[in-house]
């Protein structure tokens, strides 16, 4: 047994307590143990099941709440979540490569999003696609945005400030300011206000 076996498996532990503790004791636990390791917090609140992996490349603003069995992957760059998001319960936001992942002020995220900077490259025929590598590309989000539930962001988007996502659409390419956009591909239904 190496020293940093040693070292690693008590922290393991205590992080796997720390996120298992239900209740106001729980986030409150969270918010203290997690924060001097982030990059950048604010207050936040963080149910239990949620799963990190890059805790200096994570930026927190200040109300944020993140919902249960969310999974925020930054193990390589900078994953940004601005003050007063939301993101609802399974949640799951990768910043991979290079690509970072921006996320505005006051962003409603539903649940079962998946926004993620990566994808697979697939354009040769003769060789598999999970050995053509992957390709990297920021995302970035604006503020006021509302995600609905089971949408996929795909690598290289950016979504407008004050736009609406409808449940369930992929989002391919930019989505502008103040829209209303869905489907599959997604597509601009209406401009927002009046």
């Amino acid at each position: 047994m190496t020293w940093k076996s040693l070292v690693r498996e008590p922290l393991e532990l205590l992080r796997a307590l720390v996120f298992s503790i239900p209740g106001r004791l729980g986030v409150f636990l969270r918010r203290n143990c997690l924060a001097p390791f982030l990059a950048a917090s604010g207050a936040f609140d963080m149910e239990t099941g949620v799963s990190i992996e890059g805790l200096g490349n994570l930026t927190l603003g200040r109300n944020v709440v993140i919902e249960s069995r969310c999974t925020l992957l930054c193990p390589n760059t900078k994953l940004s979540i601005g003050d007063g998001c939301y993101l609802n319960k399974n949640v799951r936001l990768g910043s991979s490569g290079t690509a970072s992942l921006v996320i505005g002020n006051d962003v409603m995220i539903g649940p079962n999003v998946v926004i993620d900077t990566s994808q697979h490259r697939h354009e040769r025929l003769d060789v598999p696609m999970r050995d053509q590598g992957m390709i990297y590309a920021p995302i970035t989000i604006g503020d006021n945005v509302w995600i609905g539930a089971n949408v996929v962001v795909t690598a290289g988007v950016s979504i407008g400030s004050g736009s609406i996502v409808g449940a369930g659409a992929v989002v391919t390419r930019d989505v502008p300011p103040n829209v209303i956009a869905g489907g599959v591909p997604c597509k601009v239904i209406r401009k927002r206000g009046r």
